[in-house]
C-alpha cells in the first residue's frame, strides 16, 4: 500500500531495497554511497533526481529471510531508519532547488521523506494525548462541540476501514493459502486493529527517536549485517556444495509479471562459489541468447 501511494505522490516509483532491474548504464553514472546506512535509498533519490523513472511493478513480488531475533529485528529496523533520516537531511536541499523534476515529482519527495517527520508527531498527538483526553472527556457535542465531535468520529472510522478492509481479504485468501493462511489472517487482524497499530507506531516512533539521538551526537556507527533465521526447507548441496540448481550451464528466470510485460533473464549460475558468493558466466544457449538479446531493450523493469 505505501508504494502504491508513495508512487501517486511522486508520479514514479522509488526503489528501497526489495528488488529492481537497474539499467548498468543508470547506475553506472552515480556512486553508492559506502558510508549510508541505506545506500540504496540514496542510489534512487540520486537516480530520481536526474529526472530518471522508476517503475513500480504491482505484480512482481519479493521476500527475504527474517532477522534471527528480536534484537538483530531492532539493529535491522534502527538502520533503515538512520539510513532514511541520513539521505532526507542529505538531499532536502535539492528536493526544492536541485534536480531535473516538476513539481509533482518535487512535492512528492518533500511528501515522502520529510512530511514524515511532521506526521509522525501529529500521529503522537492523536493517538497518546488525544485518546487519554477522550477517554476522561467523552466524545460528545456537549463536551466538545458538533465539529471536534464529527471530525473526531470521521477519523475513528476512516482509522477502522482498513483494518476491517485487510482483514476480510486475509480471510478470502484463507482458502487459497490452506491452514497457514488462516494463521495470516488472524495476524492480520490483530496488527491493523488499533491496538495493533498504537503498538507498531509506538515501535517506529522509539526508532525515530534513536535515530535522531544517533545522528545529533555522531553515533551511528559502521554498517552491521543483519544476522537471518535459516530457511525452513534448506537447500541440499552435493559433496562439491552445489545445488542441483548450479549443475545447469544457465537458467531462465521468469519474472512474474503480466504477459504483456513478461520478461526473461539468462542467469549464470555459481560453480566456483557455493555460497553464491561470485557467478562465473556461462555460454547461452541459443534459445537463451535470442531470448536475451530480443528483450535486451527491456531488462530494467526500474529506470
Amino acid at each position: 500500500m505505501k508504494l502504491v501511494t508513495r508512487t501517486f505522490f511522486l508520479g514514479n516509483g522509488y526503489f528501497s531495497g526489495s528488488n529492481a532491474l537497474w539499467r548498468t548504464a543508470a547506475l553506472a553514472s552515480r556512486e553508492f554511497d559506502v558510508d549510508a546506512q541505506t545506500e540504496d535509498v540514496d542510489m534512487a533519490i540520486q537516480q530520481l533526481l536526474d529526472g530518471r523513472r522508476i517503475e513500480f511493478c504491482a505484480e512482481s513480488r519479493s521476500g527475504e529471510l527474517a532477522p534471527i531475533d528480536c534484537r538483530g529485528l531492532w539493529k535491522q529496523r534502527l538502520r533503515w531508519t538512520i539510513g532514511w533520516d541520513e539521505t532526507s537531511l542529505k538531499h532536502s536541499g535539492a528536493f526544492t532547488n536541485g534536480g531535473s523534476l516538476n513539481c509533482r515529482a518535487r512535492c512528492g519527495l518533500v511528501w515522502t521523506f520529510l512530511a514524515r517527520w511532521a506526521m509522525t508527531m501529529l500521529t503522537v498527538g492523536a493517538v497518546y494525548v488525544g485518546l487519554p483526553v477522550t477517554t476522561y472527556w467523552p466524545l460528545r457535542d456537549a463536551v466538545w462541540g458538533k465539529t471536534i465531535t464529527y471530525t473526531g468520529r470521521v477519523c475513528f472510522l476512516a482509522g477502522t476501514g482498513p483494518w476491517l478492509l485487510a482483514t476480510l481479504e486475509a480471510l478470502l485468501q484463507a482458502p487459497r493459502r490452506g491452514r497457514q493462511g488462516f494463521i495470516q489472517a488472524f495476524f492480520v487482524f490483530l496488527v491493523a486493529s488499533p491496538l495493533g497499530f498504537a503498538s507498531f507506531f509506538l515501535f517506529n516512533f522509539l526508532l525515530q527517536l534513536t535515530s535522531c539521538f544517533k545522528l545529533s551526537t555522531g553515533r551511528v556507527g559502521a554498517w552491521e549485517v543483519t544476522k537471518r533465521a535459516a530457511p525452513a526447507n534448506p537447500v541440499k548441496r552435493d559433496e562439491a556444495g552445489a545445488t542441483s540448481a548450479d549443475k545447469a550451464a544457465a537458467v531462465d528466470v521468469e519474472i512474474a509479471i503480466p504477459a504483456e510485460r513478461a520478461l526473461k533473464i539468462a542467469i549464470p549460475t555459481p560453480r566456483d562459489a557455493p555460497d553464491g558468493a561470485g557467478l562465473s558466466p556461462q555460454p547461452k544457449t541459443p534459445s537463451t541468447a535470442e531470448n536475451s538479446e530480443s528483450h535486451s531493450d527491456q531488462r530494467a523493469s526500474s529506470l
